[in-house]
């Protein structure tokens, strides 16, 4: 029975994360078109999907100041999709029978890594953003990511080194038996 449930419960999580995978990939793309787009016509780029009305304010400034901010957004938003893409593998290799192996701890490490990549490209983007608006005098806003990556970047290391302690014990276990 509680087999059966926690199954269910992985399958649903597979599903979650296959949304927020393509959600962000789709993020991006969006992105990457409205930069490319602001670069080229940007009184078109107004009114495509996933481009920063505020950001184009920066074109007027320096075209630079644009291509930097868009990009970051772009960047952020794919490092996103690629976290996604991570925990979809993950899903897929966690076996009930086994849960502790390597690979599972690896994994795990690698999605704490990256998750704390994208707090630390937030911390540049940040930075940049407020150097543009003390620069250009325009209110840019943030780029929607905070120190909550950082938050979860720590719990999932935890986790991490709690599926590496597992697969010691699991084999020494092994070893003595």
């Amino acid at each position: 029975m509680m087999k059966i449930r926690t199954e269910h419960i992985l399958t649903f999580l597979k599903i979650v994360a296959w949304l927020a995978f393509v959600g962000y990939a789709i993020q991006a793309g969006a992105q990457t078109v409205g930069l490319v787009v602001g670069v080229i016509n940007p009184a078109f780029s107004e009114k495509l999907y996933e481009v920063n009305p505020l950001f184009l304010k920066l074109r007027q400034y320096h075209i630079q100041y644009f291509v930097n901010a868009m990009s970051m957004l772009v960047f952020l938003s794919a490092f996103k999709a690629h976290v996604w893409y991570l925990v979809i593998q993950l899903l897929s290799k966690l076996r009930l029978q086994t849960p502790f192996s390597r690979d599972i701890a690896k994994r795990l490490e690698k999605i704490a890594f990256e998750l704390l990549g994208i707090w630390l490209v937030n911390i540049m983007g940040m930075a940049y953003l407020k150097w543009l608006e003390k620069t250009t005098g325009e209110q840019l806003g943030d780029l929607g990511v905070g120190d909550e990556f950082l938050l979860i970047a720590a719990i999932v290391y935890i986790v991490a080194q709690i599926f590496k302690r597992g697969v010691e014990l699991k084999e020494e276990n092994e070893l003595t038996v």
